[in-house]
């Protein structure tokens, strides 16, 4: 077992467990649906900074890294945080300007407080404004230890701001806008501790137009995905109200736990991708496959037991406020197999250097994407809002797949995926048409968690496990 992916995943796996168990009872106990709708939209409009701010980070650093002396490498990271930061206060000024024209028209309901709360958005987007190029740079150097303590110090300063201001400033919705300030500035001041020794104040005009060359074909992929991931609650709220979109959002909020093991799954198989395709690899295609089989193994067995038991925990922790968000979250779920899929065949077209096909051809797939969201929220409310975002994400990635198979990828379509996404498919129908009594579902969450135990014990030794746990930097 990689020792990086144990320190990719147990902090947002610890975040995770907190965050369900505490947080979302907690929040969701001060706040309704519709306080959650309302900080789901803001945030969405002030996320679309980020792609237009893109600066390509981790397209420059795939492809430039590895093959640039140490001084040129800090010449780099110095020019990419700095046209990071520009380029994002630049896009802030803008939006905070144009706000009180657009705010309005935009949101149902609009009240004058929201202009404050989205101002409070755009700060956090620019408190977090470093973080995207140094976890770029983390993940490349193999740095999983200094990955996880800063993205501890980001969740407890959020979550210790959320906390202080809903028990005892009593300040309502607005903590959940000041918590991503207070994380982004805490990561910020973490980052570049850690890049202090790597970054050398010179920026580099050789790298500002690779930026530019390598970089900029990221943006408009960049921003049909941010457009694609708000498009859907604007036309929840516009179509709908403001509390269905909190109910959608509450159940995005698994679908991020869903996407940051995944993350933590691809940064450790990155590296070890990118060597493999290189020609440089540490581990044979054999061993490669071996793992990735294995983890496909796990994400079945972990959407078993989402699917089985998510009524009765969302219940519980949200105080029967959003139990509605129950039906989605399985669907949510696919998207580990669909982000977990693309990851060999992205980063073998981005060592082919095929930045800007990879670019657009996900920019036909999203449009694609945003047209049947729109569709199916029309027809069939929340529920075909988010079949229709995991089918597009699913479509999208096995695009992926053809493309980097038809530029010479030797990495094939991987059973464990295909089997994974029809068990799961399997068990959701079932779930949705038979009412499977609690017991049942314990007794048979039991089985699929021991299967699964003696699947990984068989293939990963106790002393594999004890071995990955110690930090390498």
């Amino acid at each position: 077992m990689d020792r990086s992916f144990l320190w990719f995943l147990l902090p947002p796996l610890l975040q995770t467990v907190l965050g369900v168990g505490v947080m979302v009872p907690l929040t969701t106990y001060y706040l309704d649906p519709a306080d959650i709708g309302t900080v789901a939209i803001l945030t969405s409009l002030a996320m679309l900074v980020t792609p237009l701010a893109s600066t390509g980070d981790n397209w420059v650093l795939s492809t430039h890294w590895h093959a640039t002396s140490v001084s040129g490498r800090k010449e780099l990271l110095f020019t990419l945080l700095l046209a990071n930061v520009g380029m994002k206060a630049l896009w802030i000024i803008l939006f905070w300007w144009l706000s009180p024209f657009v705010l309005p028209h935009a949101i149902t309901d609009y009240r004058p407080e929201h202009q404050q709360y989205f101002g409070l958005a755009l700060l956090g987007v620019l408190a977090g404004a470093l973080w995207v190029t140094l976890s770029s740079l983390m993940v490349i150097e193999r740095a999983p230890v200094s990955h996880a303590v800063n993205e501890s110090l980001q969740w407890l300063a959020g979550a210790g701001t959320t906390f202080v201001g809903l028990t005892v400033a009593h300040i309502g919705v607005l903590a959940l806008f000041l918590a991503p300030i207070a994380a982004g500035l805490m990561s910020a001041l973490h980052g570049l501790w850690y890049a202090a020794g790597k970054l050398s104040p010179r920026s580099s005009l050789q790298w500002g137009k690779e930026i530019v060359r390598s970089g900029m074909p990221a943006i408009p992929f960049s921003l049909m995905d941010v457009v694609g991931n708000s498009l859907d609650r604007f036309v929840i709220q516009r179509w709908l109200d403001l509390a269905t979109l909190g109910v959608y959002a509450h159940s995005q909020s698994y679908r991020g736990m869903f996407v940051t093991v995944t993350k933590a799954y691809s940064r450790t198989v990155t590296p070890t991708f990118l060597e493999l395709f290189a020609g440089n690899p540490r581990q044979s295609q054999r061993q490669v496959e071996e793992m990735v089989s294995l983890w496909y193994l796990c994400v079945t067995a972990g959407g078993i037991l989402v699917i089985l038991f998510s009524p009765e925990v969302i219940h519980l922790l949200t105080h029967g406020k959003f139990d509605q968000a129950a039906q989605l979250v399985p669907i949510w779920f696919l998207l580990m197999f669909a982000h977990s899929t693309a990851i060999p065949y992205t980063q073998y077209l981005l060592t082919a250097r095929k930045n800007v096909l990879l670019s657009w051809t996900s920019i036909l797939m999203s449009a694609g994407t945003m047209g049947l969201v729109c569709l199916a929220t029309w027809q069939f409310g929340v529920i075909g809002a988010t079949s229709a975002a995991v089918f597009g994400a699913l479509a999208l990635h096995g695009m992926r797949c053809v493309l980097a198979r038809r530029f010479g990828c030797p990495y094939g379509i991987e059973p464990g995926m295909l089997w994974g996404v029809g068990v799961i498919v399997l068990v959701y129908v079932v779930s949705r048409l038979i009412d499977i009594p609690l017991f049942v579902k314990v007794v048979i969450g039991i089985l699929i968690a021991g299967v699964a135990l003696i699947q990984i014990l068989k293939r990963v030794s106790v002393q594999q496990l004890l071995t990955a746990m110690v930090p390498s930097k």
